[in-house]
């Protein structure tokens, strides 16, 4: 029987295999667009995940993702400068920000520091708003350039097309899930689930909980920059509109926690596959579109109570519920 962790690997690369070859069987734009949406979005799940490995909930994604966006938005637009400059000043600047709120919001505890972030976001996304002179306001920042062709050997990529940023999208996030799932696997990773486990024994072992808090969320906040960074130069507009359907809404914040907590926020994998399944549904569904909130409600309930370790799970979740089903057994 082949090991479990190499069972895992196979699939992974059938999964990366599948998504390189994806534009070449889809001839769709508008599938394009899906799949380039889902690649951001589970890089902004993973990113929470890694976040709550402390033992913490980030509940206020969408805020640091519009400061990633239009950091980096502004930058091409007003300065003329280039993508590949922008993209990880934009990540930065999201990171810098993070630290410098994280130093006061991370002293409080779990509800209250989601409160804390969720209040954040807000004021992020009504500063962009009424700060019309210098993102436009309401009525959106237009204008963002496409990423600049670079020159590879004696070619030059240009990714002013739907399927050429597809490419580029797929390539940053995957360096950028690499460089999380390293780090979750190193020692370092170790101590966060010390301190998930328990923060006053891994206080009392020396571990500075505060500090590697802060150092996790710097860290996630510099990538949920570069997925907003991302975004920006897919949309090529931004708008900080309050309307729950908006990427910068509260109802975004959410649905990254949700769809890491379907796919298995336990295993590494789990939010890519929890948001792939949950972004996807409503696409072969839309007649049910206006009842997602409710029909997500619904699901998180029966994740929660039947399959608390998610879909990635599953193949330790069934066996027990079967095990379980046979030595009840029928009454006599």
């Amino acid at each position: 029987m082949i090991n479990s962790k190499y069972s895992r690997r196979i699939i992974m690369l059938a999964l990366l295999l599948l998504l390189l070859i994806l534009p070449v069987c889809i001839k769709s734009v508008y599938w394009i667009h899906v799949f380039i949406s889902i690649l951001i979005m589970a890089l902004m799940s993973e990113s929470a995940r890694i976040f709550n490995l402390n033992g913490e909930c980030l509940m206020g994604t969408a805020g640091f993702m519009l400061l990633g966006s239009y950091s980096s938005a502004l930058l091409a637009v007003n300065c003329g400068l280039s993508f590949w400059v922008v993209l990880p000043i934009g990540g930065f600047f999201t990171a810098a920000v993070g630290f410098l709120l994280g130093i006061p919001f991370l002293r409080v505890k779990s509800v209250y520091f989601c409160i804390l972030t969720i209040m954040t976001a807000s004021i992020f996304l009504y500063i962009t708003g009424y700060w019309t002179s210098l993102t436009g306001g309401w009525d959106g920042l237009q204008g963002i350039p496409a990423p600049s062709p670079i020159r590879l050997f004696s070619s030059t990529l240009t990714f002013d097309g739907d399927r050429s940023y597809y490419y580029l999208t797929l390539a940053i996030v995957a360096i950028s899930l690499a460089v999380l799932y390293l780090m979750e696997k190193s020692r370092i990773g170790m101590v966060w689930e010390a301190i998930s486990e328990s923060g006053d024994l891994s206080e009392a072992i020396g571990i500075n909980v505060h500090a590697q808090k802060l150092f996790v969320f710097t860290v996630i906040c510099f990538f949920i920059g570069i997925a907003g960074g991302l975004f920006a130069f897919f949309a090529r507009t931004l708008s900080p509109s309050t309307n729950s359907g908006s990427i910068f809404s509260m109802a975004t914040s959410m649905y990254v926690m949700l769809y890491a907590i379907i796919g298995g926020k336990s295993f590494f994998w789990g939010p890519l596959i929890g948001t792939a399944i949950m972004m996807l549904i409503p696409e072969f569904a839309r007649p049910l579109l206006q009842w997602r909130p409710l029909l997500n409600g619904v699901l998180l309930i029966v994740i929660y109570f039947f399959m608390p370790n998610g879909i990635m799970g599953l193949g330790t979740t069934l066996p027990k519920l079967f095990r379980k089903t046979i030595a009840v057994g029928p009454k006599a």
